[in-house]
């Protein structure tokens, strides 16, 4: 279902960013949880699930989930080094969804 789904993405960032998932899933907005929460949702996005359900996954409205979509894809513009680090997460998240699938 796509809750597992959204949850083995969640995990796998926790784990490669080293953030606790409650904190990941939370409402802090510390720079350290907001950067992967957003690759999160962008991610979920890109994947083809629909905004309202990556909201609800993280307990969001949808105009969070674009917002963070938005800067995500800003972000990926105006920063090699993002770009960069956004492609290695998800070469990191597909082996994790093999191994843990």
């Amino acid at each position: 279902t796509y809750a597992m789904k959204l949850r083995l993405l969640a995990e796998a960032a926790a784990d490669y960013y080293d953030v606790p998932l409650e904190k990941l899933k939370g409402r802090c907005r510390k720079a350290i949880y907001t950067k992967p929460r957003h690759i999160c949702q962008w991610a979920a996005v890109q994947a083809n699930y629909k905004k309202s359900i990556v909201a609800r996954f993280w307990e969001l409205n949808h105009a969070s989930v674009i917002y963070g979509c938005k800067i995500v894809d800003n972000t990926i513009e105006t920063n090699s080094k993002y770009k960069e680090e956004i492609h290695d997460f998800l070469a990191y998240l597909r082996e994790y969804i093999k191994e843990n699938e």
